[in-house]
């Protein structure tokens, strides 16, 4: 199993997602986590089967809402750099 470490860029996209999506309807910024929770369950067992984008960057599009999840494989650590909305201009997902 692999071990996730999320970065504070990955963190405070988490957050601010959460917060509009609660926002807009109460509740539906928890499902985003729980959605983003199951990303994680995944990244933490099979990290390898998310083909490499660009360099080493590999991303995991989630299932029920438009966000990526942006990371990279270093031993057995899944660093995970962004959570990011895929309107968004896609060179910017790559800034650490």
């Amino acid at each position: 199993m692999y071990r996730l470490i999320l970065k504070e860029n990955a963190t405070r996209m988490t957050q601010g997602a959460y917060l509009w999506y609660e926002g807009e309807y109460p509740g539906l910024g928890e499902l985003f986590l729980e959605e983003l929770e199951r990303c994680y369950d995944r990244l933490e067992e099979y990290p390898l089967i998310y083909a490499k984008i660009k360099k080493n960057f590999r991303q995991v599009v989630l299932r029920k809402f438009p966000y990526v999840v942006v990371f990279e494989i270093l031993g057995n650590d899944v660093i995970i750099y962004a959570v990011f909305h895929t309107s968004r201009d896609p060179k910017k997902k790559f800034k650490r």
